[in-house]
């Protein structure tokens, strides 16, 4: 059995100490087997960078006591008799159980599974760098109990037809990168949006056209909305995009092709970082006029529904004086404040998530014009993928906090 840890060896002579004694803790290599296939004896290698050879200690009468106080934060340690070591471990919570468990066996003599003989690992062979990479494409190899490594930065569940969301994976506070395409997944705990590190978030192929409005609270999350750089919310069915995903501020790719939508959110514009965007294989009829914000590597909009009207005229004139909470509202979304329901009433949530956006950037609330106007997309991308449309002129529907900015952009257009 092997263990990828991190070691810290104390040489409890100190006066005599010799070259095993480490400053400060090592990857390491703890391996469990016996001396050879003639002679059972069990022994415990310590194996480094530096030393892959490794330090070889007895365990059967040799290990004076198991330290495991800390065992659920992932720390152990082993007081050896002869040489008179404290080997101090210190790794994945779970793989240091099963490891324990094993030496635990072994002391009482009650192990009865083989064990592989030293000669066995090869020193070249040996990995002391940790797996944070996890690939699980057969429901046979779940680990419904064994749980994932702490350490995991990487994470496929893919194909396994799914229907919850395994909470176990809330606890991976160093997952990048998580894939749960092709599964039967209707929603999302609103705790995901906690994880501190989340990069990548592949949700292709599930049913989260049948996700309520209230279970898409994960994209509030005050760490999902700084971290998040790639989307994919393909083929899941949906008729519509949540407003909240205008909070994903980090976004710099967003793949929503293949599903029933009709039209974007208007806050897709608050997406300055945004460069890739594919809403092809949709309903959509226009765009949103906050969209001119928006400076894309690639947009695909292929096979939908795209309308071209010429008529100038104004759908929509309310222009007022702003009230305060329009104005206070104004200011929360401009300046990026965090916001959610522990902070703010859930009525004030959805006001803010409901504003509507001028051509300048500035969100609108009671006081706004609107007009559909054609706008060629070359303005707001370098390459465009489309299908039935004639000179890349597409409908867009505009607001205007303003008269000033409905004559700046007439004159622009």
């Amino acid at each position: 059995m092997k263990l990828i840890c991190n070691v810290d060896v104390y040489n409890r002579l100190s006066s005599l100490a010799i070259n095993i004694r480490q400053r400060k803790p090592q990857k390491s290599c703890l391996i469990i087997g016996k001396q050879s296939k003639e002679n059972d004896e069990v022994y415990l290698i310590l194996q480094t960078k530096s030393n892959k050879i490794g330090v070889k200690y007895k365990i059967n009468n040799n290990i004076k006591k198991i330290f495991t106080k800390f065992v659920d934060e992932g720390k152990a340690s082993f007081r050896i008799i002869e040489p008179s070591h404290d080997i101090n471990i210190q790794c994945d919570p779970i793989q240091l159980k099963s490891f324990l468990h094993v030496l635990k066996l072994i002391l009482l003599k009650k192990f009865t599974s083989p064990l592989s003989t030293l000669s066995d690992y090869n020193k070249k062979s040996i990995n002391i760098v940790p797996k944070t990479k996890i690939i699980i494409s057969k429901v046979l190899d779940y680990p419904t109990l064994k749980g994932f490594p702490k350490i995991t930065e990487q994470l496929y569940l893919c194909g396994l037809q799914r229907k919850s969301f395994d909470c176990q994976i809330l606890k991976l506070h160093n997952l990048k990168i998580l894939n749960l395409s092709q599964n039967q997944l209707t929603n999302l705990p609103q705790e995901l949006g906690m994880l501190p590190n989340l990069q990548e978030l592949s949700l292709s192929d599930n049913q989260f056209g049948k996700c309520p409005i209230s279970k898409w609270s994960w994209m509030n999350g005050s760490n999902i909305t700084k971290t998040l750089r790639s989307l994919n919310l393909s083929c899941n069915k949906l008729t519509k995009i949540p407003d909240e995903i205008s909070k994903l501020h980090a976004l710099l790719s967003l793949n929503i092709n293949n599903n029933l939508i009709s039209s974007l959110p208007e806050g897709i514009g608050n997406l300055k970082k945004l460069k890739y965007l594919n809403i092809s294989k949709n309903n959509i009829t226009n765009l949103p006029g906050s969209m001119t914000n928006l400076r894309l590597y690639e947009l695909d909009i292929s096979e939908n529904s795209f309308q071209i009207n010429n008529d100038n005229t104004i759908s929509v004139c309310d222009i007022k004086i702003s009230c305060l909470v329009d104005l206070a509202a104004q200011v929360v979304i401009k300046t990026r404040i965090y916001y959610d329901a522990s902070i703010i009433p859930f009525t004030l949530i959805q006001y803010l998530d409901k504003a509507h956006y001028c051509m300048c950037g500035v969100p609108c609330f009671n006081s706004f014009m609107r007009k559909f106007m054609p706008m060629n997309l070359s303005t707001i991308t370098n390459s465009i993928r489309f299908s039935g449309i004639s000179g890349n002129n597409i409908l867009f529907d505009c607001y205007f906090c303003s008269f000033k900015c409905l004559r700046r952009y007439f004159l622009c257009v």
